[in-house]
């Protein structure tokens, strides 16, 4: 297996195929927006705030990967995960679920050479994005949403 298809694979995991860790898709399956907006008092972020971090993250990442300017610096952190336009949840979940795609199709059409001088960064998003399914996952579980049937699939 190459770099690329390494880092495919790292983008398929977290976005919809599910193996060593449950992907964001399966994550945010089923969750209704009252209960991604529940936040409890030992909770640092609801669902909803962790899914705008990374949506925030990924499409900035992937307009850079895609050579598109920006001017953001991010001067604060915690604003990533505040739902600033006011989009609804329905709407964020088909928004970063498109940007997954999106990701997949850009590393499946670059070339060796492009990716590699992207690598690194392609690697940190891929760890990022698998933190914050994480967090979502224990969320839904410390609340009663999540059925663990939708567990980890270690037979690929």
């Amino acid at each position: 297996m190459n770099k690329k298809e390494l880092i495919l694979k790292q983008f398929e995991a977290c976005h919809n195929k599910d193996t060593w860790f449950v992907s964001l898709k399966t994550a945010i399956e089923g969750v209704s927006s009252e209960q991604a907006s529940y936040k409890s008092e030992s909770a640092t972020h609801s669902i909803s705030e962790i899914v705008h971090h990374l949506y925030f993250y990924n499409l900035l990442e992937l307009n850079r990967f895609k050579e598109i300017p920006d001017d953001v610096s991010v001067a604060d952190n915690n604003a990533t995960f505040r739902n600033a336009k006011e989009v609804s949840w329905k709407s964020l979940v088909s928004e970063i679920l498109t940007t997954m795609e999106d990701w997949e199709y850009e590393i499946k059409c670059c070339d060796q050479d492009y990716l590699e001088k992207y690598s690194e960064s392609l690697s940190y998003i891929n760890l990022h994005n698998a933190y914050h399914i994480g967090q979502i996952l224990q969320i839904r579980k410390l609340i009663g949403m999540w059925d663990s049937n939708n567990g980890i699939n270690y037979t690929f």
